[in-house]
């Protein structure tokens, strides 16, 4: 259950140098906050009530994802891993 060993992990999508040097990769199965919340919601209108089908349906899409990444301006996030780190999520390749 490595990293390395994970369909979600990419190695050459190491956007920086330091990440590549210390051979660390992306995982692309822990997705942007922003992403799955817009995309759980699309199509319905926004209400900030707490008890309303939009925010159910975006806690819901979150409890689903099980893990999530976020910067502060939502521009983008990566979640780095090492080769040997441990993921729940991993998918042999």
């Amino acid at each position: 259950m490595r990293c390395d060993q994970c369909r979600h992990w990419n190695k050459q999508d190491a956007h920086d140098w330091e990440a590549a040097g210390a051979e660390f990769g992306e995982c692309k199965g822990v997705r942007e906050r922003w992403v799955i919340t817009e995309e759980a919601v699309e199509g319905i209108e926004w209400d900030s009530d707490d008890t309303s089908p939009y925010v159910a349906r975006r806690r819901e899409a979150l409890k689903a994802a099980r893990a999530y990444v976020q910067d502060g301006s939502e521009y983008r996030a990566e979640l780095m891993t090492a080769p040997d780190f441990f993921c729940a999520l991993h998918k042999p390749l």
